[in-house]
């Protein structure tokens, strides 16, 4: 039945009147006792019940409420849901064709939970098919299936975190429910199973007690191990170990046989538009530009696969057990767009090697049928479906680099990560220097340019720096180092004398030679192994705070540091008093009452929703920072810190530390562009250097020396978001892992296809924006995606009606209305007003005048007004609807009066004319103003406070690259009004230093956001682009003190001295002095013609 008639916005058509009468006669039917049934006018929308006559007055009056087309709340039967179930059992035939496609997958399930019997492909897949035609029970819905039911159920576990009893109780509820004979699973066992057959399976691989080698290929049959003779089990066919290996090929292959992944496994040639000197995907760095000009037969095919390798270790028993540990090697295919790369469901687990300990020197054992795997996949290829052109192809797949914490890099690199030799980029060129207890690396001069003055100088380290920066090794003189290498056993087995020898002094810190080196393409790649950023900035930011607040065992400032500085015999200042038997306070530290002030400010500041947790609760009772996560340190290091020591410390040591930190924050930028990065590249030399004239050696641990090559590798590599650990170390298969990762890579797939029922892909963001709300409208200003939040309160607009009508009008950028303006401003020329009194004129006469126009042109020809249009002239109604929040575009505002205790939504930006001048205004929101028109038509109005910002006044003020305001004074009162889309999110510090009615300005980059060029893929998440062309431009460029810093301003006079008990000096007099091996010196000595393993690389 056409039900049109109820958006008509002629309530007086015969039309309108026909349907309304239409809709009365089926009403009659659900009147009560007293003649009154709901009245589904826009004012009483179901819920008040009037006499027939009167909702026919409500109805011609006030209009019919436009969502209501099925008339459920009348007698009528909606049967949206029935099509629901039949769209729903359409979408799981279709994913469980694709996901058992015998004739394009080898499906080999070797799960624990199938039988050592298990059904062929065909068989399995006929099982299945039953199990999808079988109703639930007899006499059930066709389109309820026993199948159909358990993938429901298994979405609701999953998404809703229920444990593994509460689903047994919930089975065996719906058991006793159920008619008796039906089809639902007696436990979660039977669930799990039933699923299984949808999944891709592992296979179970025994290895030796010592991890000397795998029972595997030619090996699976044995029973003891053919390298150290172990027998194969404890007891009984139970072996020592079991690597669990998940095989690629067919989850590759699964990548094509979904519609929703196959286009999107194009994007990084067909929908990526390339930018000369622009970052923005892994695909625009040289690092994967020179492996497609040397590999044109993989790179000719968009569909071939670039994959990243990732490793990580993580306990899995939680807190109940710190003494076992599992390590997850997972690929990371990297064709993806940007939004789609660091989602946990594309990552795909291949390896799961057991513990308890680290395999350290033994990684290359676990990863044998991986390897063997990638080499198929690189040289012979497989045969694969591509359901996006519907037809087979031959899919490629390599390794471009992995990706892994600092430990971890020695694992696959083959270089050990630790001694005098540590920087695995430097490699056998590292600078290092031997301090009391530890290894330090400094002399960063080395790097500067050969006549820069600085190398002259003395007072960086104690030398002077002749020496050129480290040789770039090439591949060929890397591969002369590795075969130069003397074999080793593998295995920890104490038979083998190998494992535990000592290295000669032509291996350098080279443990082994990776088995990636297997791999035909990998001595080619310009970056094999990415420096992790994510434990880099951990690292910095730990050893800054632990050193800046002296917290115990985290600062490097402690007495072997001072006695370091004795051995050196340099900065004199700081050496300690051995005869009063006091430590001179230095100048990058804090007191104690600075340490107070500092944490009280970590404590009261305000951060946006969903920015960080409460970084509040690091706080400890003795004003020390304690348990904060990588994420903590992220935020910390590159927008709190920098903003927090404005007031503490000496001016030249504040200087360097705000460079240091936002070298990070421009390093970790969504948008990278390679001109930038190289003059990065010689900022964060200047920064290190500057940092060697403050800090005593002991700061320059391993992380801080790795930052020197972070530039270097974002040219490479893209940006650094696609290279860290944060999505690999969020990804911790919970319960029995193995199980759990197929049963959830099962849902995963199976989840692209349902549409009707809540999953991991088109569940409800916490920030979503009603998306769909508007999209049916044609003007920009209707279009807008927001979603309100919060109770609303219903407010006149007064006097302010025809401010918000004008303001509404001007801003748009739809081309008609345009037109309408142009034409008046014409009209007011013509009639003799000056430039000068346009605007005034314009804003005053237009609404008037629009409103007549488009009624005249409505009346003449109706076809030619469109209702947004119309909607438009006729303006807003007189009530508005005051909202507390809003959510625009995905990110959730407030206005100053709901702003939560612990978060700051309320701070925004506009770019906006300011005497004909575009200027960035600065304030806050006072009310979000849901402003109505008619025909259902909605604007979303922010009432702002913008702080007066005159250019070149007090009121705005520069400092360390940072940008203080002036809050106490606002400007533009009468001009308050913006729309919701225009404004961009800020919030604001507290500047300590200024005072009160200070504030820093921080802009924000959201994570759900990409700043992305017009994409030509189909399938394209339009709520991950930001298309605002200043978003890569968030960032001032660095702007370096390249002053030095001077030796007295090291030494905090204004602060006594600490003074130490005799037992500290006692035992620093028992060390004595060191003899120290500077590796910075221009002399040729060789180092010691012997190295020795690390055991505990981990």
């Amino acid at each position: 039945m056409d039900r049109s008639w109820i958006s008509n916005p002629d309530r007086i058509s015969a039309e309108y009147v026909a349907g309304v009468n239409q809709f009365l006669q089926i009403a009659r039917e659900t009147v009560d006792a007293t003649g009154c049934t709901l009245c589904p006018c826009k004012n009483c929308i179901n819920r008040v019940k009037r006499h027939i006559g009167e909702i026919r007055r409500h109805l011609l009056h006030q209009g019919f409420l436009s969502t209501y087309t099925v008339w459920v709340e009348h007698g009528e039967v909606d049967h949206s849901e029935e099509q629901a179930h039949e769209s729903f059992a359409d979408e799981m035939e279709e994913a469980f064709h694709d996901a058992t496609r015998d004739q394009y997958f080898d499906i080999c399930s070797t799960s624990d939970m199938l039988s050592p019997e298990q059904p062929a492909d065909s068989e399995r897949y006929d099982n299945l098919s039953d199990q999808l035609k079988t109703p639930l029970y007899d006499g059930c819905n066709d389109t309820i299936s026993a199948l159909t039911f358990v993938v429901k159920l298994m979405h609701l576990k999953v998404l809703n975190k229920w444990t593994d009893r509460s689903f047994d109780m919930l089975i065996k509820l719906l058991q006793e429910v159920l008619p008796a004979g039906n089809r639902c699973p007696d436990s979660y066992y039977s669930t799990r199973k039933m699923l299984c057959d949808v999944g891709l399976g592992y296979e179970q691989i025994d290895v030796c007690k010592y991890d000397c080698s795998l029972f595997y290929g030619e090996y699976s049959a044995d029973q003891d191990c053919h390298v150290c003779g172990t027998s194969r089990y404890i007891r009984k066919k139970i072996p020592h170990k079991r690597l669990r290996y998940f095989p690629i090929t067919p989850r590759l292959k699964r990548l094509y046989s979904s519609k929703s992944t196959a286009t999107l496994m194009r994007w990084h040639k067909k929908g990526r538009v390339v930018e000369p000197g622009v970052l923005r995907h892994p695909a625009n760095g040289e690092a994967w530009q020179n492996f497609d000009l040397l590999n044109e037969h993989f790179a000719s095919d968009p569909r071939s696969i670039r994959l990243g390798l990732a490793f990580d270790g993580f306990n899995p028993f939680g807190n109940m057990s710190t003494t076992y540990s599992m390590w997850p090697v997972v690929l990371i295919p990297y064709n993806l767009p940007p939004w789609k790369i660091a989602v946990k469901t594309n990552y795909m687990l291949s390896l799961l090697i057991p513990g308890p300990k680290s395999p350290t020197k033994d990684f290359d054992v676990f990863m044998r049928p991986l390897i063997d795997e990638l080499k198929l996949l690189w040289n012979v290829g497989t045969d694969c479906f591509d359901a996006h052109e519907g037809k087979m192809f031959k899919l490629f797949a390599s390794v471009i680099w992995t990706v892994s914490d600092f430990p971890a890099y020695a694992y696959f690199s083959g270089w050990s990560t630790q001694g005098k030799l540590a920087c695995p980029v430097c490699l056998e060129d590292t600078r290092h220097m031997s301090i009391r207890g530890k290894q330090c690396y400094m002399g960063h001069q080395c790097f500067l340019e050969a006549k820069h003055p600085w190398r002259n100088r003395k007072d960086f380290d104690g030398t002077i720096k002749v020496r050129p920066p480290p040789h770039r090794f090439e591949s060929s003189h890397i591969l002369a180092q590795l075969d130069a290498i003397s074999p080793r056993q593998p295995g920890k087995a104490p038979s083998n004398l190998s494992w535990k020898r000592k290295r000669l002094s032509s291996e350098l810190n080279w443990l082994k030679k990776s088995i990636l080196f297997e791999l035909a393409y990998w001595s080619s790649l310009k970056l094999r192994h990415n420096l992790d950023v994510m434990h880099i900035e951990k690292n910095v930011c730990d050893d800054i705070v632990g050193t800046l607040m002296d917290i115990e065992g985290k600062t490097n400032d402690t007495l072997k540091a001072r006695m370091d500085l004795k051995d050196l015999d340099y900065r004199h200042e700081l050496h300690l008093d051995l005869d009063g038997k006091r430590k001179p306070f230095a100048s990058y530290t804090f007191t104690k009452e600075e340490c107070r002030g500092f944490c009280e400010y970590i404590k009261a500041v305000k951060l946006p929703d969903e920015f960080v947790s409460n970084i509040g609760h690091c706080v400890i009772e003795n004003y020390k920072l304690s348990g904060m996560k990588t994420h903590h340190c992220h935020i910390l290091l590159q927008k709190l810190l920098p903003a927090g020591i404005i007031s503490f410390l000496t001016e030249p040591v504040r200087k360097t530390l705000i460079e240091f930190c936002q070298f990070f924050e421009k390093l970790c930028a969504r948008t990278l562009r390679v001109d930038e990065l190289r003059e990065m590249q010689r900022s964060i030399i200047l920064i290190l250097c500057k940092l060697e004239k403050i800090y005593p050696p002991a700061f320059f641990t391993i992380m801080v020396h790795l930052c020197v090559h972070l530039p270097e590798q974002a040219i490479l590599g893209g940006p650094v978001q696609y290279r860290w650990m944060y999505g690999t170390e969020r990804l911790q298969p919970d319960g029995s892992i193995a199980e759990a990762y197929v049963i959830d890579e099962v849902l995963t797939f199976l989840s692209r296809y349902m549409t009707n029922i809540e999953t991991r892909f088109n569940r409800t963001e916490r920030n979503w924006d009603n998306s769909t709300l508007n999209s049916v409208h044609v003007l920009d200003v209707f279009s807008a995606q927001f979603r309100s939040l919060g109770a609303n309160e219903l407010k006149e607009l007064g006097d302010q009606r025809r401010k918000v009508h004008w303001y509404i009008v001007n801003n748009s950028f739809d081309e008609t209305v345009r037109n309408y303006i142009d034409e008046h401003k014409s009209n007011l020329l013509a009639a003799g007003y000056s430039i000068n009194e346009l605007h005034i004129a314009q804003e005053e006469q237009f609404l008037g005048w629009f409103h007549d126009k488009v009624a005249l042109q409505k009346q003449a020809n109706p076809s030619t007004i469109t209702e947004d249009l119309y909607s438009l002239a006729v303006g807003p109604e007189e009530r508005y609807f005051s909202q507390e929040a809003c959510v625009v575009n995905g990110i959730r505002f407030r206005s100053t009066v709901h702003d939560g205790l612990r978060t700051q939504c309320s701070g925004i930006l506009n770019l906006a004319e300011h005497d004909g001048i575009d200027h960035m205004f600065y304030g806050v929101i006072l009310e979000v103003m849901e402003v109505v028109y008619i025909r259902g038509r909605k604007v979303l109005v922010f009432r702002c406070q913008w702080f007066e910002l005159m250019p070149n006044s007090n009121s705005i003020f520069d400092q360390y690259n940072m940008t203080s305001i002036n809050i106490k004074s606002s400007w533009y009162e009468d001009q308050s009004y913006i729309l919701a889309t225009q404004a961009r999110q800020v919030f604001y510090l507290p500047n300590l230093e200024r005072g009160d009615n200070w504030k820093i300005i921080q802009k924000v980059s959201h994570r759900h956001l990409y700043d992305i060029s017009v994409s030509t893929v189909d399938d394209i998440d339009e709520n991950t682009i930001d298309d605002n062309d200043d978003d890569d431009e968030i960032l001032p460029p660095l702007q370096l003190n390249t002053t030095h810093v001077e030796p007295l301003s090291l030494v905090r006079h204004d602060i006594a001295p600490i003074h130490f008990p005799d037992q500290f000096f006692v035992e620093l007099n028992i060390l004595g002095p060191k003899l120290l091996h500077n590796d910075h010196s221009d002399g040729d000595e060789n180092e010691d013609s012997v190295h020795t393993d690390d055991d505990n690389i981990s």
